[in-house]
């Protein structure tokens, strides 16, 4: 039920246009009239928005008339409606909603939709919403984003090129293919032990299959890589090694390694087709990263930076609730980027954001963010034509939404009744899959694990251990981990829920 409110909706007259679509046209005070406007393209249904102030329509452009914006296809209270309009809104339909009957779409329909907008939009105009603070504040983030995103353009992506040479070099060297042998064990004696014997004449293979916790043993340590593949510490290693020679012991994170170089090949030339466009990403990922590195450091060394160290030095969000609620009221400039101020209350906040990060951590991502957004701002695209259009459009959905949240929700009275009606009737649309809630502890070895459950299995609070020997993120909360479906669970936990009961515990 939609109640009646004291704003007055605006007066419209309808002109249909084109071919017979079923479309009918509004009943108005004057003849109706056809005007195409579409070209037989699309059937419209043409509205001119009337205020009280305004004595009539503004005068309809004729069949063939063409603004900046492309072809006109409708006239709302003098703006035009063109082709582009109608191509944005579609794209947008696409990026939003399922269009799996996007069969049965009636352009006519879409077109009158563009048109309803539209009045929506100019009534909050004449209500005074483009003034609305949200509104404003949310159309000054889009330009800043869109600024930026161009500026990235334009001395980022723009500057970076990439020749074919510099795909094949990157190819050569990065799919060079390396057959090597490798023997994993827990301990630098075993390790030792295992070396002693190679040295003795004895076989890489066979002590591989004895011996080594690595998946390869199974094959003699035998194991195929790309350069691009292996590990950096182990790639330094084989490239002073000729085939046949071993590695001196390893110790990569609590294990050992020998490693064997087998045999070399340089990468197969033919393969280079099926690769390419992979390289060219993956190399300009790399130059950007550099170029954007670059032109930070210069946007820094030109800026006017300053950092009270004293007030930063002081700053103590983390020292309990009063003492952080006090710094976050806190007014001082920490730093100030070309006369942009951070204050100590905005320092706090951040912090609490990049929680674990060092205060000069979050102190450079400001200022670097900061020296960005200035440039880009310089620069004004906002002033260009193509932004212009795109800002525009973005306004208009903001004084849609806010026209709809504050114009039309609010008169909207839903009974309880009519609720459990509609969702009596549409039940299905509100089924999900079953969701469950556990409790999880990680642990690094399999001896762990089983004191663990011995412990539970005895009474233990699963709680209680969670917290005090889980090592992972939810072990600070119980090993509470929420409440999750059944493919959110990694293959071997999806089978093992499925058995549980309420209050069980995996083996």
């Amino acid at each position: 039920m939609i109640k009646n409110g004291d704003s007055k909706m605006a007066q419209t007259q309808s002109i249909v246009t084109g071919q017979q679509s079923g479309v009918k046209s509004g009943s108005s005070s004057g003849t109706g009239k056809t005007t195409d406007l579409s070209s037989g393209i699309f059937p419209v249904v043409v509205l001119c928005l009337l205020f009280a102030f305004v004595g009539g329509c503004a005068s309809l452009l004729q069949r063939g008339d063409v603004t900046a914006k492309g072809k006109i296809l409708a006239v709302v209270d003098g703006e035009p409606i063109t082709e582009e309009d109608l191509k944005y809104s579609l794209q947008i339909a696409h990026r939003r909603e399922d269009l799996s009957s996007a069969g049965n779409l009636s352009l006519a329909e879409y077109v009158q939709k563009l048109i309803d907008d539209m009045l929506i939009i100019e009534e909050a105009r004449r209500m005074g919403m483009e003034q609305d603070p949200q509104v404003q504040q949310a159309v000054k983030a889009y330009i800043l984003r869109e600024s930026v995103v161009k500026l990235y353009d334009e001395e980022i992506s723009q500057k970076v090129s990439i020749s074919d040479e510099d795909i094949i070099n990157y190819y050569r060297k990065n799919y060079e293919m390396f057959s090597l042998g490798i023997i994993e064990v827990s301990s630098e004696e075993e390790a030792a032990n295992i070396a002693g014997q190679l040295k003795k004449g004895a076989d890489f293979s066979d002590l591989a299959r004895k011996y080594s916790t690595h998946r390869s043993g199974k094959n003699g340590g035998e194991i195929v890589l790309a350069r691009r593949s292996i590990p950096p510490y182990i790639g330094e290693t084989i490239t002073g090694l000729s085939p046949g020679e071993l590695s001196d012991i390893l110790k990569i994170r609590d294990k050992y390694y020998i490693v064997k170089l087998i045999s070399r090949k340089e990468a197969y030339d033919e393969e280079l087709k099926n690769v390419r466009k992979e390289i060219e990403k993956v190399i300009r990922k790399q130059r950007e990263k550099e170029r954007a590195d670059e032109y930070l450091g210069s946007l820094r060394k030109h800026a006017a930076i300053k950092i009270n160290k004293d007030i930063l030095s002081a700053i103590s969000p983390g020292k309990g609730d009063e003492e952080s609620e006090n710094w976050s009221k806190d007014k001082r400039a920490v730093a100030e980027v070309n006369g942009s101020v951070l204050t100590a209350g905005e320092f706090v906040a951040m912090a609490t954001a990049y929680r674990g990060k060092s205060e000069e951590y979050i102190l450079n991502s400001w200022i670097d963010r900061k020296v960005v957004d200035q440039e880009a701002l310089g620069w004004r695209y906002d002033t260009t034509p193509d932004l212009k259009k795109k800002i525009e459009r973005y306004k208009n959905q903001l004084l849609k939404k806010v026209f709809i949240n504050k114009a039309i929700i609010p008169k909207i009275e839903i009974s309880d009744k009519r609720l459990k009606d509609y969702y009596l009737k549409h039940r299905e649309e509100f089924a999900g899959p079953d969701r469950f809630r556990i409790q999880q502890i990680t642990v690094k070895t399999m001896d762990e694990a089983r004191n663990l459950l011995s412990s539970l299995q005895q009474g233990a609070d699963f709680s209680w251990l969670a917290k005090n020997k889980s090592i992972d993120s939810a072990g600070p909360k119980g090993g509470e981990v929420g409440w999750l479906t059944m493919q959110k669970f990694p293959g071997p936990v999806r089978e093992i829920v499925a058995t549980l009961k309420t209050g069980e515990t995996s083996p």
